[in-house]
């Protein structure tokens, strides 16, 4: 389908409208829209409806629109009904509520009423019930007389109806305000069922774990996440009596916590795990992020993404229970966990900034300091994400041509592509669960062919690194680096090997004399994604010191100088960062570039200009493979000079953008949109056109459409099976 973008909706309306009998033009033209929506063909049903395809194309995309919007009117336009109830013990208001209000509104669900949810405001509980549309004030009767017999009986002092006004500016709009309110419902239940059915976490620590799942959903990277806990700790200043060493010892526990592998197969909600009651809560959660992410993809979003999870973590911790003081320390220890300590900690309530308000904040240099976080930076070429039915045509066709040579090491390498690709795409759309499902797949064809050498051995390994980098997609660094370290170990040594909550014993992998290739293969894996990972988790001391094991070239600004010098710097010895830099041996333009953003992190007071204009230069033309690398350059050298304003920074944004539109690469439109100084240079046509790229490519969706899904499923099928064939596997169940 042509991408609507592209085409002028009103002249397509024009064009209906100019027929000479609007009214069975408008049925035709109808039938014809409904097919598309179904699935159907766009060409057969525009020839069918006597229309262009591309004007098709783009009226089912304003149908599709228009029906989404009154969608969500309709849904905003429902009345929800507050009451307020004041318990006769406020401390033992929760009980209260969970043994005699949550039965009789469970009773209200089986009738009229269609959501309910509360928040705590001393003296009173603010309960917000939604009846459905026809149901005439049955749900609400009912629940009056409920709280009359209550109050008849001692069990709440009083009660009152009141006026519910949502607040939509807020949460970012009616749709993502209709979310919030399936948030809150789902997470008002969960905190009654608390009472009834204690969770093996407190309810600090369990508060944490869910707001991290709530900002991965959200596609928020480790720093972005530090953020929002610094937007929440300027509305929950710090109480004076709070020493800052408590914060510390606090963060490095909750660090732990904000690391936690909370996927739904994992060691926490998996049925075997150790909180499976509370994996529906956890899905409520996870639910909600990835709408935020969907919104704010598409530009639907009335405020800042951050500034929305910080009033959903604020108003899940109301619901929680925990008091003022404790939300205090919370936020500002998590913020240590991910940021640091800061030199001038927030102890007074501030506005928390808006994105577009122009406002930003240094965080001081330290391990994992936000402004390095794109570190190290090395020029490689990179995949590139055109829209998801081409991502999928590309699969099918590694699919198809992996049938066609007679090759065996050729048929393995082009069933095995298939299959990686298959997993990326999966895990770009933000579904792990599935691609996690395809590595495992994968694997266990591979495996029942070991032992294996060369190219082969390779092959096998790497759906087993796919899994570890989906450990790192989901928020723990450190267990992607351990399973990499595990898995090198085991290659080399033999025994077990863990990985994504996958254990492999590789006794009967290869050969000594038969690993030379492999050796060579995860010394690569190890320096490139061994060293980010470890990078990711803040630690540049410990990252450094692993890439000096894996890095050849210890003069040239690689790996391993590179996280040298941030270590060094995060460590307050400058100097010595300094002289790293000058005796590096620097020769090519993006090195200069590196070289002057690390000069301007480690505080050589190099001017801002100077420092962008190296990179400017570096940035150059650029070509398809690398044009992710010289974006994330660009960002990197804007993070580190901290700068808002200026005809520099103009310039370079200004850059950015127009090569990440003319990219055509949804990775490079997300990579500039998320950067908050970028987003606010774009035009209203800039950001139009990279939210477009990456709603085609389907990033972070959540979902892949049924055809496509049929089409990836397949494509792996016929992969597995010429894979299985060639290497003599016995066929494995789907």
């Amino acid at each position: 389908m042509p991408p609507p973008s592209r085409i002028d909706p009103d002249s397509a309306a024009n064009e209906f409208a100019t027929a000479a009998d609007p009214t069975p033009r408008l049925r035709t033209t109808e039938r014809a829209v409904w097919t598309v929506l179904a699935g159907g063909s766009l060409d057969e049903a525009a020839t069918e409806a006597g229309l262009p395809p591309a004007a098709l194309a783009a009226t089912a995309d304003l149908y599709r629109q228009a029906g989404r919007q009154t969608l969500i009117r309709h849904n905003g336009s429902c009345a929800w009904w507050q009451v307020y109830i004041e318990f006769t013990d406020w401390h033992t208001a929760e009980q209260t509520a969970a043994e005699h209000l949550m039965p009789a509104l469970e009773r209200a669900e089986e009738g009229g009423l269609t959501a309910w949810w509360f928040m705590r405001k001393h003296p009173c509980w603010r309960l917000r019930v939604l009846p459905r549309p026809d149901d005439g004030g049955a749900a609400t009767s009912h629940l009056a007389a409920t709280l009359d017999a209550l109050t008849h009986r001692g069990v709440i002092r009083r009660w009152r109806p009141g006026t519910y006004e949502p607040e939509t500016a807020a949460f970012g709009g009616d749709e993502a305000m209709t979310h919030a309110h399936t948030l809150f419902a789902a997470d008002s239940r969960a905190v009654l069922g608390l009472t009834g059915r204690p969770v093996a976490l407190g309810r600090r620590e369990l508060s944490v774990l869910l707001c991290g799942i709530l900002m991965r959903a959200a596609g928020l990277e480790w720093y972005e996440q530090g953020d929002v806990w610094h937007r929440v700790a300027l509305e929950r200043p710090l109480p004076a009596d709070v020493p800052t060493d408590r914060l510390r010892h606090m963060a490095g526990d909750l660090r732990q916590l904000l690391l936690a592998d909370t996927t739904p197969d994992g060691p926490i909600f998996a049925t075997a795990g150790s909180m499976p009651s509370a994996a529906p809560w956890g899905d409520a959660f996870r639910q909600a992020g990835r709408h935020l992410r969907d919104a704010a993809d598409s530009g639907t979003l009335g405020r800042g993404l951050r500034d929305i999870l910080s009033y959903h973590v604020i108003f899940h911790n109301n619901r929680l229970g925990l008091p003022a003081r404790t939300q205090s320390v919370l936020a500002h220890a998590a913020r240590i966990a991910i940021l640091g300590t800061p030199t001038d900690p927030v102890t007074h309530s501030t506005t928390a900034p808006s994105p577009t308000n122009g406002k930003r904040h240094r965080d001081p240099p330290g391990p994992g300091a936000a402004p390095v976080a794109r570190f190290p930076l090395i020029l490689q070429a990179r995949r590139h994400c055109p829209d998801l039915p081409t991502r999928i045509a590309e699969v099918r066709h590694y699919a198809h041509t992996c049938q066609e040579t007679s090759d065996p090491e050729e048929r393995v390498d082009r069933a095995c592509s298939a299959w990686n690709l298959a997993a990326l795409v999966a895990a770009d759309c933000g579904m792990p669960d599935f691609a996690a499902d395809l590595c495992k797949h994968q694997f266990r064809i591979l495996r029942s062919a070991w032992p294996v050498t060369g190219p082969i051995a390779i092959a096998a390994l790497q759906p087993l690194v796919n899994l570890a980098r989906l450990t790192a997609r989901a928020g723990d660094p450190g267990g992607a680096y351990r399973a990499f370290a595990d898995i090198n170990r085991a290659v080399h040594h033999g025994g077990d090997a863990r990985v994504h909550h996958l254990t492999v014993n590789f006794d009967d992998f290869t050969t000594p004399q038969d690993r030379s290739q492999v050796d060579g293969w995860l010394h690569v894996l190890l320096r490139e994604d061994g060293t980010r990972a470890l990078a990711a988790t803040g630690s540049w001391t410990e990252a450094a010191t692993h890439a000096a094991r894996y890095d050849d070239a210890v003069h040239r600004l690689r790996e391993g100088r590179q996280t040298r010098i941030l270590a060094e710097t995060a460590d307050g010895h400058t100097e010595s960062a300094l002289a790293l830099i000058d005796t590096s041996s620097v020769t090519e333009p993006w090195e200069h570039a590196v070289a002057a953003c690390l000069r301007t992190h480690a505080g050589q007071g190099t001017p801002v200009a100077a420092t962008l204009a190296t990179v400017m230069e570096a940035l150059g033309p650029t070509d398809r493979d690398t044009v992710l690398f010289r974006l994330r350059l660009g960002l990197a050298a804007l993070d580190v000079t901290q700068a808002a304003q200026g005809p520099e920074v103009g310039r370079l944004c200004d850059h950015l953008l127009t090569n990440a539109t003319h990219s055509e690469d949804a990775f490079a439109a997300r990579e500039v949109l998320r950067h908050a100084t970028c987003r606010t240079h774009a035009s209203a046509d800039q950001a139009a056109r990279l939210t477009e790229l990456i709603r085609r490519a389907g990033l972070g969706h959540g979902t892949i459409p049924s055809p496509l899904t049929e089409q990836l499923t397949a494509a792996t099928r016929t992969a597995g099976a010429v894979l299985a064939t060639t290497l003599g596997a016995p066929p494995q169940a789907d």
